[in-house]
């Protein structure tokens, strides 16, 4: 009677180790994808941070006053055609 209590309690010893591996195994995985992503995401903001940079670098007086210019003619445009 001793063995057969001693066996199942290394079957379970042994089971317990292979689920506790697994579980470890896994989370290392799911560890990994986060990590990933929170790289792939870290990058991107660094680039929107370059390109806010690059894009108010480009921006010139004039051509922020053609801008300006074009919103007012597209807004009187609709606001004519809402008119008729």
């Amino acid at each position: 009677m001793r063995w057969l209590l001693a066996g199942l309690l290394f079957a379970l010893a042994v089971g317990l180790a292979i689920g506790t591996a697994a579980i470890r195994a896994d989370n290392a995985r799911y560890r990994f994808a986060v990590e990933q992503l929170y790289r792939d995401v870290h990058d991107r903001w660094v680039e929107l941070g370059r390109l806010k940079l690059e894009r108010l670098e480009s921006s010139s007086p004039e051509r922020l006053a053609a801008e300006h210019w074009a919103h007012l003619e597209a807004q009187n445009a609709r606001r004519l055609e809402a008119l008729q």
